[in-house]
């Protein structure tokens, strides 16, 4: 399983950012070989915010912003957090997740950040996809970024993807990772 950081659903979504091609090509792959997605449920509420934002912003550099052009903010930053779902798990937090990012403040003092470490670990996630480059130091999981996690996959490098298990019975390697084995 994949854990898919914020950072990289927001470089999925909006055009001017620079990682926008990668988080394509990776979530792509995912999707077309059956690779299972996954990120915070906070996630989702800071995609919907951001791209509000975004989309806002732009139609304020070109012009003023009209309530049909709000709307249009909403409607589209509401459809990044609908897909998310639909190609993605969400992952719910609780108090424990706190607990497990205090944890981590002495090393890596984002709360954020922590929260999605704290995700990861409660997902059982095999990677971390982020491009925080801090995250990436800090991080508990294999973290890559979305053009490194595209390279292992494609190579058949990463953890659970290149098991025989997989390779011969599909439904069986789901089955065992559903059950908890298979999990690390």
């Amino acid at each position: 399983m994949l854990f898919v950081d914020t950072c990289v659903w927001l470089d999925l979504y909006l055009l001017d950012r620079p990682g926008r091609r990668a988080a394509q090509a990776l979530i792509r792959y995912a999707l077309d070989h059956d690779i299972p997605l996954a990120y915070a449920s906070h996630s989702a509420l800071d995609v919907y915010a951001k791209a509000g934002i975004c989309v806002k912003r732009f139609f304020r550099e070109n012009g003023a912003l009209t309530e049909e052009q709000a709307k249009a903010a909403k409607t589209f930053a509401w459809d990044c957090a609908t897909q998310m779902r639909e190609v993605a798990t969400p992952v719910p937090a609780d108090v424990s997740d706190f607990y497990y990012a205090e944890r981590f403040r002495p090393l890596h003092s984002d709360l954020e950040d922590d929260l999605i470490l704290a995700g990861c670990s409660r997902a059982k996630a095999s990677y971390l996809v982020t491009t925080d480059k801090r995250l990436l130091r800090h991080a508990d999981i294999s973290a890559k970024t979305p053009s490194e996690m595209l390279v292992l996959l494609e190579s058949g490098l990463a953890r659970g993807v290149d098991s025989d298990e997989q390779a011969h019975d599909p439904s069986r390697y789901l089955r065992s990772w559903l059950v908890g084995e298979n999990r690390s």
